[in-house]
């Protein structure tokens, strides 16, 4: 987050990681993602201003296709962090909206097209066209990086589930709890 980082303004942002893990089958991609949002806090709404997103991606084989891919899944990790919100009833463990009006996937309209998508374009080793997958790790990496200035723009204040809606921010504001409670883990 960027309460986080504050301690590294002006000296830059540089990662290397090396692993010595033999290979076995299919790498995975790696993505990160920085997002910044302005957030009305008498609604609790929210507008992404600006997001980027980085993939060690291995080599880049079709470009427009990997800017698809890294777009795509930033539109789904927008509905993971604060859109698509699965309720179910209690009494039958049915689901309780399913309809689109009820549990609205996230389109274009949902988020800055004003993005930055990169890629590291090093070759892959363990692979003979040295590219990666970058399917889910674009979701994710989205999501966490909204989840994270959500968090920001409330100095902090984490929610601890997907997805942080405007009703949980206005009751946070508020000082009021929000009707969502984190499963217990299961440790059988």
């Amino acid at each position: 987050t960027q309460l986080a980082v504050q301690g590294l303004a002006g000296s830059g942002l540089i990662g290397v990681a090396k692993d010595n893990i033999p290979g076995q089958g299919q790498p995975p991609g790696v993505v990160v993602g920085f997002c910044e949002i302005e957030m009305d806090k008498d609604t609790g709404k929210f507008e992404i201003l600006d997001y980027t997103a980085i993939a060690d991606c291995g080599t880049v084989v079709h470009p427009k296709n990997f800017d698809n891919a890294m777009r795509g899944g930033a539109v789904w990790g927008v509905g993971l962090a604060s859109l698509e919100r699965h309720v179910y009833d209690p009494q039958n463990g049915l689901p309780a909206n399913t309809g689109l009006y009820q549990n609205k996937p996230p389109t274009y309209l949902d988020v800055n097209t004003n993005t930055k998508m990169g890629g590291v374009n090093i070759p892959d080793p363990q692979n003979p066209t040295g590219g990666r997958g970058i399917g889910e790790p674009t979701q994710g990496a989205s999501a966490a990086a909204l989840a994270s200035a959500i968090s920001d723009a409330l100095d902090g204040h984490l929610f601890n589930t997907a997805p942080t809606t405007t009703d949980m921010i206005v009751n946070h504001l508020a000082g009021n709890t929000y009707s969502t409670k984190s499963l217990k883990t299961n440790t059988f």
